[in-house]
């Protein structure tokens, strides 16, 4: 099975995110009280971890692996293949919670849907680009450690 890259698939994805994103920070609070801020925070860890482990440089925020990009499986990538889209979960999630709406509700399950068609159509293109990708699937999560 061989799956090309659509870059036009790549940058909607993309660009429905930072418009959700932008959605949920303009109608609601961006700080959460005490209890959601310290999912807010480990979110924000966990993207700056993701980001320290595969070095900036080497980032990209489409879904398609870069020509020169190679396998990280350290630091949070040993236990998730998708931890930028975790922080961004465990940012946004309490802020919905603590200000809910009809609105808000939708648009945080827009942003799921969203990454996870993103995740799925990422991980379909890093199969092509590694031949080790299956072996690394089979040794950690998609999103949540030791669950999914």
């Amino acid at each position: 099975m061989t799956q090309l890259k659509h870059p036009l698939i790549s940058y909607s994805l993309v660009f429905i995110q930072f418009l959700i994103i932008g959605a949920l920070l303009f109608t609601g609070p961006w700080l959460a009280s005490l209890q959601g801020a310290i999912w807010q925070v480990a979110g924000v860890l966990l993207g700056l971890w993701a980001l320290q482990t595969m070095h900036l440089g080497r980032f990209n925020i489409i879904p398609d692996p870069r020509p020169d990009s190679s396998l990280v499986q350290a630091g949070p990538y040993r236990l998730i293949r998708h931890p930028m889209y975790a922080s961004i979960l465990l940012f946004f999630i309490p802020l919905v919670i603590e200000a809910p709406s009809m609105l808000r509700w939708g648009l945080l399950g827009i942003l799921i849907v969203d990454l996870f068609i993103k995740l799925h159509y990422e991980e379909s293109l890093l199969k092509i680009q590694f031949s080790d990708y299956a072996d690394y699937q089979t040794r950690s999560r998609k999103i949540i450690p030791f669950i999914y």
